[in-house]
């Protein structure tokens, strides 16, 4: 007695099926986000006798600031707090505006990152590149004005953002991130309404 292996012929229908099935299940490249920055948290918080702003961006460098980076060259982030009150007629009025400033720098003989807070001073190293990052781009209890300015009638918004300082880079790098679209990082303004 003989016995025939069965025939795997595939009728148009199912081919069709077959081929879309493996078309869904190849995944197509996700478009990655531009570098910038985008705000990853953040909390705003008052008492009797001021507004406090806590904030974390995430971080995406361009492939020429990643470079510059490798090669030892600080990279300056202001991330720019403001108090604005709106008007319904006219252009809305700036109340107070402050920058927190940081600076970070790669040390390539000891492999390490140091993140330095140009307000308090502090500096911190970190082995990871991410735990840098991170640190670089958060401010934590900043101030962004008294209690007494908003008090009253009127509607109050706090905004953020954070961009790559291109004036704090070396002069002969300076020249060159002025004009190129690849050195122009920044987030753009998140908002919150405050109580008055």
């Amino acid at each position: 007695m003989t016995t025939r292996a069965p025939h795997s012929i595939l009728c148009p229908r199912h081919a069709l099926l077959v081929t879309v099935i493996v078309l869904m299940s190849v995944s197509a490249p996700a478009v990655a986000a531009g570098p910038g920055f985008t705000l990853a948290g953040a909390d705003v918080r008052n008492d009797d006798s001021g507004v406090y702003v806590d904030a974390r961006f995430d971080v995406r460098l361009s492939r020429e600031a990643e470079d510059a980076l490798e090669s030892g060259v600080p990279l300056a982030l202001q991330m720019q707090v403001r108090v604005l009150r709106v008007r319904d007629w006219w252009w809305d009025s700036e109340l107070a505006g402050s920058d927190v400033r940081t600076e970070l720098r790669y040390h390539a003989l000891s492999r390490r990152y140091v993140v330095m807070h140009h307000d308090t001073g502090e500096q911190r190293t970190f082995f990871r590149r991410d735990a840098a990052l991170n640190a670089w781009a958060s401010m934590v209890g900043h101030r962004a004005i008294d209690r007494v300015r908003i008090q009253g009638n009127g509607d109050y918004v706090l905004q953020v953002r954070a961009r790559l300082d291109v004036d704090a880079l070396p002069y002969p790098l300076r020249t060159v991130a002025l004009v190129s679209p690849e050195w122009r990082l920044a987030s753009e303004w998140y908002s919150w309404p405050l109580d008055g």
